[in-house]
Parts: structure tokens; sequence; C-alpha cells
């Protein structure tokens, strides 16, 4: 037990008790977002300097003075006890003043039931309250700086644009899926008039969808499945393969026996993905007829690259999409 005299508050202070009490105002002080770092600094080293001072008073307490020039050991101990209250009051004044040129914390933090926390003097119950405070600091921060934040951005327009368009100055949204028939039939029709050599025979066998059925010369013929006006499966077979399956219905999804056309029908439907545009599908659905139009010359074809027919004894099945030009797949750009 040391004596804190004071003319405001005299006191009585355990050793940790008292320390604690310190180094909670410090932390509280701490806590302010105007407190300098340095002036922190400063009053945490005199803290650790003033109880090294109360814990080597303490151990003199405990063990007696010991003077240099005395062998037997005596001393006077009030001598010692009036120095080392000296010393400690010294410290304590340096310290007050350090702690009140911190600036004080503006946010009010309210702990709640937790803020009793901070008078049990228990070692092991102080770290949580200390974590409790940084915790509700820093949430307090969060919330000030989100209401800042919120202003700014409030009175900021993130509009690219401050004229608004009416719904009628608006694009009308397309449904290419769900369009009138009479519009594909045009569609099919009209196309099937840009080449002498290409037949399209329309039929709608599963209700509003169309199926185009396409024989191309004596080379090739492909089912063209599609969905409203755009293009949604591709399937090409040899001259001599069926279209039609056994009960008489239009087969879809059987590809054909040989491999130059498997490959031909991937490339088709590469190129129905290249051409697809909502936005202009009759130019779409023209642009990949054309294109598959171009394959009536699979087998006289010569690469544009290479400039040899065969190549791992394919002809080649590839079209550019822009000029078709042919290529064989391992020439292709």
């Amino acid at each position: 037990m040391f004596v804190y005299i004071s003319k405001q508050y005299p006191r009585v202070y355990k050793k940790d008790q008292f320390c604690t009490i310190v180094e909670q105002t410090i932390g509280r002080m701490a806590a302010s977002e105007g407190s300098g770092v340095e002036a922190l600094t400063v009053s945490l080293n005199s803290l650790h300097s003033l109880r090294s001072v109360v814990t080597q008073f303490l151990q003199t307490i405990a063990d007696g003075p010991k003077y240099e020039n005395d062998q037997d050991g005596e001393g006077d101990l009030q001598e010692v006890a009036v120095k080392a209250m000296g010393d400690i009051r010294n410290k304590l004044r340096e310290l007050e003043t350090q702690v009140a040129g911190l600036t004080s914390s503006t946010i009010p933090v309210n702990l709640g039931n937790t803020g009793l926390l901070s008078l049990d003097p228990s070692p092991d119950k102080l770290p949580q309250y200390y974590q409790l405070l940084d915790c509700y600091t820093y949430m307090e921060k969060v919330h000030s700086y989100s209401a800042t934040l919120h202003s700014v951005l409030s009175a900021n327009n993130l509009k690219r644009s401050s004229v608004s368009l009416s719904a009628k100055r608006r694009r009308p949204i397309q449904l290419n899926h769900n369009v009138p028939h009479q519009q594909v039939d045009i569609l099919i029709q009209g196309i099937n008039q840009m080449f002498q050599d290409m037949n399209l025979t329309l039929s709608r066998p599963f209700g509003n969808n169309a199926v185009v059925q396409v024989v191309l010369g004596r080379v090739l013929k492909a089912v063209v499945t599609f969905k409203g006006i755009l293009i949604e499966w591709v399937v090409v077979r040899a001259h001599n393969e069926p279209l039609l399956d056994e009960e008489g219905k239009v087969d879809l999804y059987t590809p054909s026996q040989y491999k130059v056309f498997q490959k031909v029908t991937d490339n088709a439907n590469a190129a129905m993905l290249n051409f697809c545009s909502p936005g202009f599908s009759d130019l779409s659905v023209r642009s990949f007829f054309t294109w598959l139009h171009s394959f009536v010359s699979l087998f006289t074809d010569v690469c544009k690259k290479c400039s040899y027919h065969l190549h791992n004894h394919m002809p080649p099945t590839w079209r550019e999409f822009r000029t078709l030009d042919p290529f064989h797949e391992e020439c292709k750009p």
C-alpha cells in the first residue's frame, strides 16, 4: 500500500489499482482522433517511468533500505520513504500535465453495462474492456464516415446525362423469339430466291418454331432449327443421307456418319453464333445462309493458305466469315 497525497482527491490506492486507473485514463485520451502521436508516446513513457518508481519503492519497503557504506544493512526507512514518495509525486505530476495536453474525445462512446468492466481490477478481465473500447470506437468512426460519404454521393449524381428520356423515345424491346409466322416465311422465301442452286423447305412440325430443310446442289443437306426469327441449331449431312427419320419426321439431332460433314456441322454452329444479332435478326439469317452457300464448292476449292485440296484426308471445311475464303482446319487464321 502507498498513499497518494493530493489537495483535491486524497485517496489510498493499491499498486495495481492505481496503475490501472492511470492506464485507463491515457487509453481514453488516446482513443480520440485529435490526440497527437508524439504526445501519446511521451505520456506512455512517463507512465512506464512512474510504474518503475512505484515498483522500486514497494521493493524497498519489502526488503528494507540498503546503503553502500552501511555494512550492517541498517538505514533510516523514513528518509528513504520520503525520498521515494517525492519521486513518485514528481512523476505523477509530470504525467498529469502530459495527459492534460491530450485532446479529449469529442465522440461519446456508449459502452452500456460493459463499462463496468473497467471497475474490476482483475487482470484477466481488463483486456476484454480495452478490446470492447476499441471496437466501439471503431464502429463510431465507421458510422461517422458512412454518413459523410452518403452526403457526398447524394450531392453528386452518377447518371451520365441529366436529360431524362421519355418512354416513347426509347427503342422498343424486340422479342425475336416470338414473331409472326408471316415474317419468318417472307424471310426464308427471300433467301430461297437469292440462290438458284440452294433449295429451302420450311415446315413447322413442333408448333410455332420453324424448321428449314436445306439442299445445297449435290454436295450436302442441312436442317436449320429456328426459334422465332433466330437460328438455334444446325445439323449438316451428306447429300446421300436422309433428313427425315423412320417415322417421316424431320431429324434434328442425328449427326452425319462422315467426318467431313461432322466438321462442317461444328463450323456451321460456330458461324450461327458469330452471325447472331438480335438487333438485326433478318441480316444475321441472310448472312448465315450466304456463308452456308459457300460450301457448294466444298470438294473443288483449294485452301487459301496451303493451296492443296486435301490435308489429312480432309477438304477445306472452314470458311472465313467475311471473305468466305476456304481453309483447312489446320490452316485457318
